[in-house]
């Protein structure tokens, strides 16, 4: 085969592939620009929340709980000097805070452990959970510390919903993952197929009676982050804990990242307890708080999530990141196609150059003839 047969060949299989992907983007564009628009002018999608108190133990939206909890930037050079003055002054100590809450009997538990966590977010093409600053993942954790613990090895899916204005009142909804039935041919869904078949309608029915269609759900990013955690209890009960967090995730070459230490109340405890209860555990996280932002001034409150913190990273190191998500395209496959279009702007250049080159050859022969 002759090398201009080969360009030839080359230049065609690149345009084909090419011309395929460029395709299937054009024809799905229109339909998520409708999305879109359609979104931007209705009304943002309303999902569940309560902050009343009620039973939180199951899964699904009858057992929602209320994730009350202030999130604190770190600076990432001073994640460990935060651990470590958290650490120091609540794990195993009986005397917490005995001058505000006398009689209270505050006391820290004697563990604290360090997880891995792997969290793979999901979202719509157009962010829709993003723009109203909710999220759903599956989640999967390694406790490092202590294997044996119940929850090291556990897969769940999770759903954030942040009430108008209440980051710090966020709800959240847990459904049970049945890997032995995992996306079955009834449900390829790669997200609502993890979840155990007697919670699947319930999944679907938060997002349906929201005006979001489940299955547009995409895979979006996994974050994978490290925690390190401590947990301080009322007399027998665990009613707080904090958490100092460190993670990223990438899409392509743009990446985002954070670190921030969770100062929270027990969900359970939080979610069941009456008013009085609740305002007396709010107190005792408020002087939490308060103690580590005097010792660390320069920890700032956070009103958005860490889906939210790495996402908009990205989106701006990515500009073409709508594109991509609108497309159906995986990164692999938008990568594949940046190449092929690259392929046949050299190929196309090579041919151009060669071309001209004969042209000119051909022109000096007949000058030289006549």
């Amino acid at each position: 085969m002759t090398a201009g047969k080969i360009l030839r060949t080359g230049t065609e299989l690149a345009t084909h592939f090419a011309c395929a992907a460029l395709l299937r983007i054009c024809f799905m564009m229109p339909a998520a620009g409708i999305a879109s628009a359609q979104t931007d002018q209705a009304a943002p999608p309303k999902l569940p929340t309560t902050t009343e108190q009620h039973a939180a133990r199951g899964f699904g939206t009858d057992s929602a709980r209320v994730d009350s909890q202030i999130t604190l930037k770190i600076p990432t050079a001073r994640a460990d000097e935060v651990y470590e003055y958290l650490k120091s002054k609540y794990v195993g100590r009986s005397d917490i805070l005995p001058e505000q809450f006398p009689g209270n009997h505050l006391h820290g538990q004697e563990m604290s452990d360090l997880s891995i966590f792997t969290d793979r977010y999901f979202d719509t093409p157009t962010l829709q959970l993003h723009a109203n600053k909710n999220s759903v993942r599956h989640r999967s954790r390694i406790n490092t510390t202590n294997p044996t613990d119940r929850k090291s090895g556990r897969e769940l899916v999770q759903m954030k919903v942040t009430p108008p204005g209440e980051f710090t009142l966020r709800n959240e909804l847990k459904y049970e993952v049945d890997r032995d039935h995992a996306v079955t041919g009834s449900e390829p869904h790669p997200l609502i197929g993890l979840i155990s078949g007697k919670l699947r309608l319930d999944f679907k029915k938060v997002f349906a009676d929201a005006g979001i269609d489940p299955y547009a759900l995409r895979h979006i990013f996994t974050i994978v982050q490290t925690r390190r955690r401590g947990y301080v209890n009322w007399d027998d009960k665990n009613i707080f804990s904090f958490s100092v967090d460190q993670g990223s995730a990438n899409i392509l070459w743009a990446e985002g990242s954070f670190s921030s230490v969770d100062m929270g109340l027990v969900e359970i405890a939080y979610t069941e307890a009456d008013p009085e209860r609740r305002r007396q555990m709010w107190a005792v996280r408020d002087a939490i708080v308060q103690d580590l932002q005097a010792r660390f001034p320069e920890l700032v409150q956070n009103s958005d999530s860490k889906y939210s913190i790495v996402l908009d990273q990205i989106q701006v190191q990515l500009p073409l990141l709508p594109l991509l998500l609108h497309s159906g395209l995986s990164s692999g496959e938008f990568v594949l196609l940046a190449i092929l279009i690259l392929t046949i702007a050299i190929l196309a250049t090579v041919g151009v150059i060669r071309r001209v080159r004969e042209l000119r050859e051909a022109r000096s022969c007949r000058f030289a003839a006549s």
